[in-house]
């Protein structure tokens, strides 16, 4: 019984997510946050966040899976100290210059894990290489994830793998990813 109750109250909710994740949602810049951090010297953990985070989330043909693509501006770099943006868009690490976009992009993901969370398999460009970079969902704090609650993921990735490996010394080859992602409509399923 108190399962019954307890399915009569979420499924609404549930429904009205994914109604909305697909009829096509926009990641909302404004309100999307994307990080990274590294170690340094093996003991001191530097921090870094995007200030442009773009992307969408869009139905797959197949019912109940998305597709998501994600942009970030590789130059809009921000981090506690000038010196650290510098070196984080040299040729070193991000290579702004030549490679001004970091993407990634997943298809087939089970809309269930906005809300339940679990793993999201995809394809990370960085600096112009691509690899298969899998991200840990996390579980909804809402009923509506992305609209009244940021849907987070976690994930690590090799930045020798990317072809990152200057100061591999001084800074750790383990990056560590996080997105907080919050959505809008996009604007192209208001008119139809």
């Amino acid at each position: 019984m108190r399962c019954a109750l307890l399915l009569a109250l979420l499924l609404p909710s549930l429904a009205s997510a994914t109604a909305e994740a697909e009829a096509g949602m926009r990641i909302d810049t404004a309100r999307s946050l994307a990080g990274f951090s590294v170690r340094a010297a093996w003991v001191k953990r530097i921090d870094g966040r995007f200030a442009h985070i773009e992307g969408v989330i869009r139905p797959e043909a197949r019912a109940g899976q998305f597709v998501l693509e994600v942009r970030i501006a590789s130059g809009s770099v921000l981090m506690g100290r000038e010196s650290h943006e510098e070196w984080a868009r040299s040729a070193d690490f991000f290579d702004t210059e030549h490679h001004p976009w970091i993407e990634y992009r997943a298809a087939a993901v089970p809309s269930r894990l906005l809300a339940e969370g679990g793993p999201i398999d995809g394809v990370l460009t960085l600096r112009g290489i691509s690899r298969s970079v899998s991200f840990d969902l996390l579980p909804a704090a809402c009923a509506r994830p992305g609209i009244d609650c940021p849907v987070q993921a976690r994930g690590e990735v090799d930045r020798s793998q990317f072809g990152m490996h200057a100061r591999r010394l001084f800074v750790s080859d383990r990056v560590k990813l996080s997105f907080d992602i919050q959505l809008r409509r996009d604007a192209a399923s208001d008119h139809s």
